[in-house]
Formats: C-alpha cells, sequence, structure tokens
C-alpha cells in the first residue's frame, strides 16, 4: 500500500518523483528594478520591490540561474504605469483565481480572502472545509486534475490569476496559450522551512491582505526560533531514518530541503544531511541500509485507507526488519489520508517542527499531544 502516495505527497517537499523529473525553466532574464527592496528574512527565490504605483515580485529559478518570473502588482483601482520592466502584470488584489493546490485554499482561508478561490484542481486533495463544501455545492467549479487541466471550465471562470505547481522542464498545456495569469508557487522548492512559509508575504500582496499576512510570517517565525532555542538544551540527537521504498530506489528529504532542515532543527542527528540539494534524493536500498541501519528513530508518510501495521510494513519489503528502529519497535507514522499534514504545516512549519521537538527529546516538551504522527502498531 505504500506505493500508492497520494498527490500532494509527490507534490511537496517530501514527494519528490515529480520534483526530480518535472519542471518550469527559466523565463526571463533579470532586469533592475528601481524602488525599495522588501526586506526578506527567509526566502531565497524571491525578491520584493515597492516602486511607485506598483510592486515587482521575482521569483527565482530553483533548478537554474535567472528567474522563473517577474509579476508585477498593479492595483485594480489604479492605471497601469508606462514604462514597466517586462513581466506578468497582475491587477490586484485577486477576486477570482483557480488553485492547484490544497494547500493554498488553506493559507486563503485562513488569511480571510478563501472566497476569492472559484475554481480548483483535484478537488479530492482540497481539505479546507470551506472550499470542500463549495465545490459541492457547485459554489467554486471542479476543473479537473492539474495534469489535465478542463480548458472550458477555465474559460467559463475567467479569473484574475491561476495559481499553479512549477517543475523543472515541464510547462502547463492547455494554460500556456491562455490569456491568465499564472502564478508560480515555487515555495515548495525552498531550502528552508521558514523560507517556505516566508512566500506568505507574496500572496498576502497578491491578495491585498499584506498586514495580516506579515503579521502571520512573523508569528509563525517567533514560535519556530522560540522551539530552535528549546532544541539547544536537547539531551541527545537521535539518528534519524525516514520514508519508505517506492518501487526500486528510497527517496529522502537532501539536507538543504525544507524537510532535512526542519529535521536537524528539531534536533535530530538527521543521516541523510551531507546529501545537497533542495528536493529528494534517489538512494538504492543498499545505500539506506548502510547509512541508516543502526538510526534510533524511523519517521514515515504515506496515503492509504488502511493504516500502516509493522506486519503490513514487513509484507510490503522483508528488508525492512534488518533497521534497528523495526527491531527495537521505534518507527512513527502520518497516514496522510487522515491527517492533512501539508495543509496544516507547509506555512506553519512551527506545527510540525513542535511534533519532533517532541517526539526526538520527549522531556522538552512533555505536554505535547501529537497531531500528525502515532506509533506504529503490531498489527
Amino acid at each position: 500500500m505504500f506505493q500508492t502516495l497520494s498527490l500532494l505527497y509527490r507534490v511537496f517537499c517530501v514527494a519528490v518523483i515529480f520534483i526530480l523529473f518535472l519542471s518550469c525553466g527559466g523565463r526571463r532574464e533579470e532586469e533592475t528594478v528601481t524602488g525599495t527592496p522588501v526586506v526578506m528574512h527567509h526566502s531565497s527565490l524571491l525578491a520584493i520591490t515597492d516602486c511607485e504605483g506598483y510592486t515587482v515580485v521575482d521569483v527565482k529559478n530553483p533548478w537554474s540561474k535567472g528567474l522563473l518570473d517577474r509579476y508585477i502588482l498593479v492595483p485594480k483601482d489604479s492605471e497601469i504605469p508606462e514604462g514597466l520592466q517586462s513581466g506578468v502584470v497582475v491587477r490586484t488584489p485577486l477576486e477570482r483565481t483557480i488553485v492547484f493546490s490544497g494547500v493554498h485554499a488553506t493559507l486563503f482561508e485562513e488569511l480571510g480572502v478563501v472566497s476569492s478561490v472559484a475554481g480548483v484542481c483535484d478537488s479530492r486533495y482540497i481539505y479546507s472545509q470551506t472550499v470542500s463544501e463549495a465545490v459541492k455545492a457547485g459554489g467554486v467549479i471542479d476543473c479537473g486534475s492539474s495534469l489535465n487541466v478542463n480548458a472550458e471550465k477555465v474559460i467559463q471562470i475567467s479569473p484574475d490569476a491561476i495559481f499553479v505547481l512549477p517543475y523543472e522542464n515541464g510547462g502547463y498545456g492547455k494554460l500556456d496559450n491562455m490569456n491568465f495569469p499564472l502564478i508560480e508557487c515555487a515555495d515548495y522548492m525552498e531550502n528552508s522551512p521558514l523560507g517556505c512559509a516566508e512566500w506568505i508575504r507574496f500572496y498576502g500582496r497578491l491578495m491585498g491582505c499584506a498586514v495580516k499576512s506579515d503579521s502571520v510570517f512573523d508569528a509563525v517565525c517567533k514560535e519556530y526560533m522560540q522551539l530552535c532555542d528549546t532544541v539547544k538544551h536537547a539531551p541527545s540527537y537521535p539518528k534519524l531514518l525516514c520514508e519508505v521504498k517506492s518501487s526500486s530506489a528510497w527517496y529522502v528529504p537532501a539536507g538543504q530541503s525544507t524537510m532535512g532542515k526542519l529535521y536537524s532543527d528539531a534536533g535530530a542527528n538527521y543521516l541523510f544531511s551531507s546529501f545537497a540539494g533542495s528536493g529528494s534524493v534517489p538512494l538504492s536500498l543498499e545505500k539506506v541500509l548502510s547509512l541508516a541501519s543502526d538510526a534510533d528513530i524511523w519517521l514515515f508518510k504515506y496515503n492509504s485507507p488502511v493504516d500502516a501495521t509493522y506486519k503490513s510494513l514487513l509484507s510490503d519489503y522483508a528488508g525492512y526488519a534488518n533497521f534497528k528502529p523495526f527491531k527495537e519497535r521505534n518507527i512513527y507514522a502520518c497516514n496522510t489520508h487522515r491527517k492533512n499534514l501539508f495543509e496544516q504545516v507547509s506555512f506553519h512549519p512551527e506545527r510540525l517542527l513542535k511534533e519532533l521537538v517532541a517526539l526526538f527529546n520527549p522531556t522538552l516538551l512533555p505536554e505535547y499531544e501529537f497531531v500528525f504522527y502515532e506509533k506504529l502498531r503490531e498489527e
């Protein structure tokens, strides 16, 4: 059952087959922007500049040099200035959008702008209660699969912008030939949890709630850094093994990925931290065994209507029995079929960090009750 990972699992941070083999290459050359730069504290991909009458947002290409795209945000109640740099002009605030990811629908609900969502793709992965109910009632249009969008429904919505998920060397099919701004949500390719979370500030500016989005981000940073300070007093740094094999490879988060950084910030001795990159790394089963057979703790995520057990794990692959956490029954799993992990933590990494701190060193947070991970049952 572990081979059937959810679309969200593959799309965000730890889900990585798509990250490795698909994508959007850079499209624009960088041009000098005259204005007042907005100080970005953690994002390595965003550059925001406030200009006279508009805002320029540069999104760096996570896979190569140059820009993935440049957005020029012009208020709807203003005339479009003359002499603008080349880029995608977006009239703000956005009032009719299509979102490809439940993560962004959930964020818009938190920011109080969920009413702007007029259409979604992959509706079965939308966990925002407001949006899900609206889809069922017909108030929000289901535009089909993000890999094969229903063009007629997109035209019917006539969105102000479409929030898409970029991948390396890939396009957007029918959407590339439509005249709607595509907001390329490369947040999941940031190399730190707080870098990903800082995209809240970009989305807030698109939706006309910059003050609120900045406030949310400030609160996220404050709690995250407080937890990092707590970890400095950790009595131990357990050796961590993560995820399970997929077909013939075992994908693990690279050391500079958001998940790799989260593991380290939470006080784990992350056994794959030496692998470079901000995505995931495919390893042979033999390589994982050589590096992590003596791990102290094993964490993995999966998507299944049936909860995993030691028995089902062993039936999936007998080699798992060679790992110390399997032998000592120290495995924790998160079933994303029941737990909205990605929606809850993509822009709130402090929530997952807190759980990981409590898991790796329970004495640091003795009152914490687990939300995402559960200790694996026998059968």
